[in-house]
Order: structure tokens, then sequence, then C-alpha cells
């Protein structure tokens, strides 16, 4: 068999494999199932996986009255706090009650019976304290002293690094991990999670590093997801894609790869700063206005592709000119930005792409292909499948790209009361998103 015959067979395998682990964890993807969100939360909203797995609040708080002090139920707030913030004032009440009983715990009782021992709910509770921490800020105290505490005894070490995982994000300060030629199965891709969320750091060589991930790779390729628990599995497809994430950046440039970068933007704000005004001296990087989005897409992109244009003029279309966000001559692709402040904005922004497309793309022999990137101010995240429906069938739409605020910044009416440090007055935020470009 030749070269080419044999990348080809490997390739329809990864594909296959892919596929096959999507299935499996597609059998969790029900509403309230506490597997299928931690699943959710491991591989994020940027997988193939259609996301089912946030249930129908007022009837599963009916349903499960009489377990709402129990961390499991907690766990499954805390993931959906953390999907849908807006949510939350429908259970708060329920998290601080119910986390101020966990809190006044034993974590480590005689009969050894402890949810800290489920990663999914160590997870899921860690969401939930955050999610509530300015009501409850001694849970996350009772949380990092349980996780630190000398009576700790995990039973494999794929869960030790979860609870390293939940450890580094409360403290700040990433996890060492252990050598990877140490770690099998399970334990393996953990830290390959670990180190992708920036909450492990690796001893090993880039040699060893590859080494690792060529181990995993092969046991991902032989392993048969049914054999696996789902909350395994998300690890496991958390890894291969990351690989052919990887993979896709070393291969010519495609208007895929574009999408891929722009999906990158939430966990590329994991570190946008936003400091306590009790510091001496706070820094706080806003994000006001679409200008400041557009500054930080230039970053990710410019990072990656060589041509990418700011601010591309266009021919005009009658009485009207415009002007593209980025565009990236090689590919024939425009790439539109547009920042939502409320919900009711979204409406608007759904017209105006409608306008623009239509402008951007009308006797164009050069650009083809538009990607619409929205970032929304508002949390609205019940409206982003809605919009992305409206839009992503109109001519010449490859892509839309819609992300929420991240939590390290806080909602619009408490940034305009923040005094930038040396400023004389408040900073009146800057003027809002466009509308149509058209002049």
């Amino acid at each position: 068999m030749t070269g080419p015959d044999n990348a080809t067979t490997g390739q329809l395998l990864f594909s296959a494999q892919l596929r096959a682990f999507q299935r499996w964890i597609d059998t969790e993807n029900t509403p309230g199932s506490l597997h299928g969100m931690f699943a959710r939360q491991v591989l994020g909203d940027d997988t193939s996986i259609r996301w089912h797995v946030e249930p129908d609040l007022d009837s599963w708080l009916k349903a499960n009255v009489s377990r709402l002090e129990d961390a499991p139920a907690l766990a499954v707030l805390g993931y959906v706090a953390a999907a849908q913030p807006t949510r939350l004032p429908v259970f708060g009440d329920v998290l601080v009650h119910g986390l101020e009983g966990l809190a006044g715990r034993d974590p480590y009782p005689g009969d050894r019976v402890t949810p800290l021992y489920s990663a999914g709910i160590v997870l899921g509770l860690h969401l939930a304290a955050r999610a509530v921490q300015d009501r409850v800020p001694q849970f996350l105290s009772w949380l990092q002293k349980a996780l630190n505490h000398p009576l700790r005894e995990p039973n494999d070490p794929w869960l030790d690094l979860m609870h390293q995982h939940v450890l580094a994000e409360l403290t700040g300060e990433p996890a060492s991990l252990p050598a990877l030629a140490e770690l099998a199965d399970h334990a393996l891709v953990a830290a390959f999670y670990l180190l992708a969320s920036g909450t492990g750091v690796a001893r090993d060589t880039p040699e060893e590093l590859r080494a690792a991930q060529q181990r995993a790779m092969h046991a991902f390729l032989r392993t048969d997801p049914v054999d696996l628990e789902v909350r395994h599995s998300a690890l496991w497809l958390n890894f291969a894609e990351a690989v052919a994430a990887a993979t896709a950046d070393q291969l010519v440039i495609s208007v895929p790869q574009v999408s891929q970068v722009l999906r990158r933007f939430p966990p590329a704000m994991k570190r946008w700063v936003w400091d306590s005004a009790e510091l001496k001296d706070p820094k706080w990087w806003r994000v006001d206005a679409e200008r400041e989005v557009q500054a930080i897409l230039w970053v990710m992109l410019r990072a990656v592709f060589d041509d990418v244009v700011d601010e591309e003029n266009l021919p005009k279309l009658g009485h009207s000119a415009y002007r593209a966000d980025f565009a990236l001559p090689s590919l024939g692709l425009f790439i539109e930005v547009k920042f939502v402040r409320s919900k009711s904005d979204f409406k608007d922004v759904e017209q105006e792409v409608i306008i623009d497309s239509v402008g951007y793309l009308k006797d164009n022999e050069r650009y083809r292909e538009i990607i619409v990137f929205i970032y929304d101010d508002s949390c609205s995240t019940e409206h982003h499948d809605e919009t992305r429906r409206a839009l992503i069938d109109l001519p010449g739409i490859v892509d839309v790209i819609i992300v929420s605020r991240p939590g390290v910044l806080p909602p619009a009416d408490e940034r305009k009361a923040v005094v930038s440090p040396g400023a004389a007055t408040k900073r009146k935020p800057s003027a809002g998103g466009k509308r149509s470009k058209a002049s």
C-alpha cells in the first residue's frame, strides 16, 4: 500500500473515531444529565455536538425540590449558571442556601462517602460557587481546603488531576503535572486537558510531550467509546479535537480554519485583566464597544494569518460606501464584527448584517464569503441560536460566531461606575456598535 493510501486510511479512521465519540457522548446529551453537563464544560460549544443539557428550570426545580441541598443537584445548577448566567436569579437563592449547608460539613466523613470523589460534581460545585461567590464566599474557601486536605485520597489518577484543575482555578496557580510518561489512559488525556486549560504545567521536554501525544492518539484510535464512561469520553474527544485543530494550523489556510481561530475567543480571554479596586494600582481593560472587540480579534487573527487586512474599503454601491472590519484577500473572505449591548439589539444586528452582506458581496469578484462575529455584552445566550439560524442561511454567510462577555468582566452598568486610574471623572463608555456601514 502506498504512502498516500496509508494517510487516507488514517484520516478516515480518525474521522470515524471522532464521530463515534461524539455519538456516545450524545447519549448523555439530555436535559439535567450531570455527565452530559460535565462533557459540555470540557468540550465547550466549539465541538460539533449540539447541546441539549440545560433543563427546563421551572419543572426541574419542582421535580428536585427534595434534593436541592444535595451536592449533585447543586452541581447541575452550577453548570446551568455557567452556561446561562442570565438565569441565575431564578435559582440563586437555592444555590446560596445549598452551598452554605455544604460548607458546614466534613468533606471526608468517617464513612468516606463524599461528593468530592465525583469529578462531575466537584467541577459543577466550583461553577456554582463562582456564580454566587459574593453571597457565599466561605464555600470557595471550604472547597480549596478540602482539595488540599491530608485525607483527600482519590482512587484514580485522572480524578486527582481534575481536583488539581479545580484547585488551580481557585488559586490561580497552575498545578505541576506528573511526568506524562508515567500517566496512562484517562489520566493522560486529563493532563492534556489541564495543559490546554492553563491549569497545569508540564515538566516534560518537547520530545517527551510529542511522544505522550502520539501514545494518547494511538490509544484514541484503538478505543471503543462505548467501553468508557461519558465523562472519560469527553476528555478523550477534547484531546483528539485539539490535535485536529493543531494539525489544521499546519495545513493550507482555509475558511474553516479562520472560524476555528475566532471560536478560540472565549479561552483567549481567560487572563483578561479586571483588577479589584482595592489594589494599589488596579488595571481595567475595558471592552465597552465594538472597536475594543475588533482590537482583540486583530491580535488573534494577525498572529495566525499574514494577509489579514484591517478595515477594507469597498467600491460604492449606489450612494452608499462600505468598509468591512477585516478581510483575508487570499480566501476572498470578510469578517464582520458586531457588538450587542442588550437582548433587544439582536434584531437590529440581524438587519444590519442583511444590509451589509448585500453591500459587501454584490458585484464583488474579489470577495465571496463573510464570517459574522457577534460579541454579546448582555450574555443573553437564549437568543444566540435564533440569531445564528437567521443569519447562516443568507447568501455568502459561511459562519456566525456568537460569544458572551467573559465572567472576568463585570456588566456594563458596573463598568460605568468604575473610574479609570488617574482619571478625574468617570470615563463614559464609547459610542455603541455600528449600524450598517453605509454612509
